[in-house]
């Protein structure tokens, strides 16, 4: 059974992310797109972020498939309508959020919207496959680019040392195309892509949700410099250092439970209809804490989507923390997570996400420090492990979590 449900994972990470490059028989339209989050002001550049859009043309079909590609990702955005003057409307699977478009010559104008904040930023989509990124001429002798990086995350006039870990994964391919990831103790920053040119290498990501650029350069001795624009009015600084035997903090080790504490109950009301759920003795379960705002929680439920059809002798429970502190008004973007992912394991709202939130909920769990946290309970109620963050597909750190987990699974089913 381990082995064959470990293919059944691996290729279910094959079909979300590169399922579509099967397409290519189909004809390809790649774009360029850039989003400005800020525009240039008191004389400093705007901040753009740079992704890249490929359009499908399967045969017979009377609209393109419209896919934002991310590396070897590709997300299939759902045409939503057209609108009177002229528009495009394309919905973001997963996460409230639209790019709207309409043709201005040869190029695409338009705009990502964000609902969920009431905002909206400029979006211009240009014909062609090009580098993400339009460095500078190289300057000084170019540095060997690293396969791992031991980074730091801090404000400019904070010392690194005080800032928050991370590690980065980078490959270098032909023409300077560079992809890979950032981990940090709460998940990774999923499929980055960009460029490099000299020791300039910025890459780049976009799902609706996460809109990052990271602008890095590479220094002697193996050090990199650079910064994270994270919003519109929001930036900082990176400092690292290639070590190829980086690593965080074990996720096992971040979140626990209170002094005395063994098993954490809680009864919630279902997302859609309200029923109460609790875990039941006698069988193992696992408690996803989670939001459909989350990125992170998208790959890691992928993956639980398995486990629950591999394992129905072992509860699986979704606790979904919102932006809004009431079901009714929290439902519609829960549902689209839930729908989008098909997800079959009973999803319980849990209330709004802030401080303190999961805490109230779980009575018992201590140092509770981000989304998703998953909890295995065994068949007596008991605690046996909490794992704090995720890491995805996107990381090398994916397919040893696969395994570990399915044997920890196992172990509890048959204790």
């Amino acid at each position: 059974m381990k082995i064959i449900f470990v293919l059944i994972l691996g290729l279910a990470a094959w079909v979300v992310v590169a399922q579509p490059r099967a397409l290519n028989t189909a004809k390809e339209t790649w774009f360029h797109a850039e989003i400005t989050l800020r525009p240039a002001m008191d004389g400093q550049a705007a901040w753009v972020l740079p992704f890249d859009i490929m359009s499908v043309q399967p045969k017979g079909a009377v609209r393109p498939d419209m896919y934002v590609a991310n590396g070897t990702e590709r997300i299939l955005l759902a045409y939503a309508s057209a609108t009177p003057d002229g528009y495009e409307r394309y919905e973001i699977p997963y996460f409230p959020g639209e790019l709207v478009w309409r043709r201005a010559g040869r190029a695409l104008d338009g705009f990502w919207i964000r609902p969920d904040r009431g905002e909206q930023y400029p979006l211009l989509l240009t014909m062609g496959k090009r580098p993400r990124f339009a460095l500078p001429n190289p300057q000084g002798s170019e540095q060997p680019l690293a396969d791992r990086y031991a980074l730091r995350f801090h404000h400019p006039d904070q010392p690194a040392a005080e800032g928050n870990p991370g590690i980065a994964v980078l490959r270098e391919g032909e023409d300077g195309i560079v992809t890979g990831t950032i981990m940090t103790e709460s998940g990774d920053y999923r499929y980055l892509a960009g460029n490099r040119r000299g020791n300039r290498v910025h890459l780049s990501t976009f799902n609706g949700v996460f809109a990052y650029v990271f602008e890095l350069a590479l220094l002697e001795g193996g050090a990199v410099r650079g910064r994270q624009i994270l919003s519109a009015t929001r930036d900082q600084a990176i400092t690292g250092k290639a070590d190829p035997d980086a690593k965080l903090a074990d996720p096992t080790t971040l979140a626990g439970l209170k002094p005395g504490v063994e098993s954490l109950t809680f009864s919630l009301p279902h997302y859609q209809s309200g029923a109460l759920f609790s875990p039941e003795l006698g069988k193992p379960a696992v408690i996803q804490i989670m939001g459909s705002w989350c990125p992170n929680c998208v790959d890691e439920s992928n993956a639980f989507t398995q486990f629950h059809a591999a394992y129905p002798d072992v509860q699986f429970f979704g606790l979904t923390f919102e932006r809004s502190a009431e079901r009714e008004q929290a439902f519609a973007a829960v549902d689209k997570f839930v729908r989008g992912l098909d997800l079959r394991y009973p999803i319980l709202f849990a209330g709004r996400a802030e401080r303190g939130a999961v805490e109230r909920v779980l009575d018992g769990l201590a140092n509770f420090s981000s989304y998703p946290t998953t909890i295995y309970l065994d068949k007596k109620g008991r605690v046996r492990k909490i794992y704090s963050g995720f890491y995805g597909p996107g990381t090398p750190e994916y397919e040893p979590w696969l395994q570990e987990t399915t044997a920890f699974i196992e172990k509890l089913r048959a204790e």
